[in-house]
């Protein structure tokens, strides 16, 4: 068994940007300030979706429109108590159900579209603040735990949290039940704990460390390895910060614990996420470049994995804008990228008013057979992306992007790699999975909240 292999240098050039030194308050958690009393949202999403990765006969591009509709209340019925209700409407445009085969009957409407976003109380005495209910939490770069705000949906937790702010130093603690089947089933749950803590070296360094325990007792599938139960640890550790015109940053996350396949067969975990970054920034000018990845395993069969299993970060963000790696593929993801933000025309308050946001991501495994009829060490593919963000109006934005994927010799194993089994030749594969065929992905979101 060969163990993942890191980078010959653990801080390689990585993606060259301003990085945004995060507040040691969690950001759109029950601890961000301020808490505005009424607010509310309504965003669109068109898009083109044309990158599956498998070639039918009845492959199309996919395109739709998601309408996103937010309203939320903060209440203070003392000065030790917050009250927190978000409610949000998600639809396709268009999918309301008929009536006995009456288009006009679509019209009307219906609610399943409504859900509680977030409904909690908090507590506040002095530095030590604690929430209990659904909530959202986003900590550090997002790497381990994320809201997902790309998401028409988002993602928020059920559970209770904590947050103790003594400057320069932030403490954040949660305990989330994930999901539970609530059934005459036991044992039938997933359970998210731990402590972020974050400190404020000065105003341009920022360090962070954190320990997590994920414990799942659901059937999961990652990528063609199924399992019934896992018990995983996560410690990770994160430096970000700024000297003159270069930012930096770097990020690990070590994954430990044990896992058992739906065959009942032991397996023990030893995994990792690592990000670099360097940047340089001029105004509103930044340039960069970076090294992300999550490792892989090349010989799946045996007792050991090594597949890191990033369960609740935000892969749109860090591993390309058309989320091929949404799940990590079996052996692994490392992405070297070239990105910018460029911004123009400012505004009143300085603030650029039109900001362009190229990138360029090269995907390989991680860790992949070499040698032998199971040989995937071949590259991905390469992405393409072109984002531009116009705030013309005051609390909006309005979004313009395009993506274009470029497969490698393996993009046969996205997006899953339960579509090469362990022991299948590659020339088998190929004859029915392989896809040479680009990607593409276009959209306009605009975004206005009050």
């Amino acid at each position: 068994m060969r163990a993942p292999k890191l980078p010959t240098l653990i801080i390689p050039l990585a993606a060259l940007c301003a990085i945004p030194l995060l507040g040691a308050v969690p950001a759109e958690s029950p601890y961000s300030v301020p808490q505005p009393p009424f607010y509310g949202q309504v965003r669109t999403r068109t898009e083109v979706d044309a990158k599956a990765m498998a070639d039918t006969v009845t492959k199309k591009g996919l395109m739709n429109t998601q309408l996103r509709t937010r309203l939320g209340f903060v209440a203070v019925p003392s000065p030790a108590v917050e009250i927190k209700v978000e409610l949000q409407d998600m639809r396709y445009m268009g999918i309301e159900p008929n009536v006995a085969g009456n288009p006009s009957s679509a019209t009307v409407g219906n609610k399943s579209g409504v859900d509680l976003t977030q409904g909690y109380f908090a507590v506040e005495q002095g530095p030590f603040k604690t929430a209990l209910g659904r909530q959202k939490m986003s900590l550090g770069a997002g790497r381990f735990l994320s809201t997902l705000e790309w998401s028409p949906t988002s993602r928020a937790f059920d559970g209770w949290s904590f947050n103790l702010n003594l400057d320069p130093g932030n403490l954040t603690g949660l305990a989330f039940l994930v999901r539970d089947t609530n059934a005459t089933v036991t044992k039938d749950h997933d359970l998210l704990g731990g402590l972020y803590y974050s400190h404020q070296v000065n105003a341009d360094l920022v360090a962070e460390a954190y320990s997590f325990y994920d414990q799942n007792r659901l059937t999961t599938i990652h990528n063609g390895d199924t399992t019934s139960n896992y018990d995983l640890m996560y410690y990770g550790e994160r430096v970000a910060g700024k000297v003159g015109m270069v930012s930096f940053e770097e990020e690990f996350i070590y994954q430990a614990g044990e896992l058992a396949t739906n065959k009942g067969a032991a397996r023990t975990s030893a995994a990792f996420q690592l990000a670099t970054r360097l940047g340089f920034v001029m105004g509103n000018y930044k340039a960069n470049v970076g090294v992300d990845m999550m490792s892989g395993d090349d010989t799946p069969t045996d007792n050991e994995f090594h597949t890191y299993r990033a369960n609740y970060y935000f892969a749109h963000h860090l591993y390309g804008w058309m989320d091929y790696f949404a799940a990590n593929p079996r052996y692994g993801v490392v992405d070297y990228r070239i990105d910018g933000d460029f911004g123009f025309l400012p505004g009143p308050t300085g603030n650029p008013r039109v900001t362009v946001k190229p990138a360029f991501h090269y995907f390989t495994p991680q860790a992949a057979p070499t040698s032998g009829a199971t040989k995937a060490d071949e590259p991905y593919g390469s992405e393409i992306n072109l984002e531009a963000h116009i705030a013309w109006f005051p609390k909006s934005n309005i979004v313009l992007g395009a993506g274009i994927f470029m497969p490698g010799d393996d993009a046969y194993l996205l997006p899953a790699a339960s579509q090469r089994s362990p022991g299948v030749p590659t020339a088998v594969l190929a004859k029915g999975s392989k896809n040479t065929e680009n990607g593409m992905f276009l959209y306009f979101m605009p975004t206005f909240n009050f």
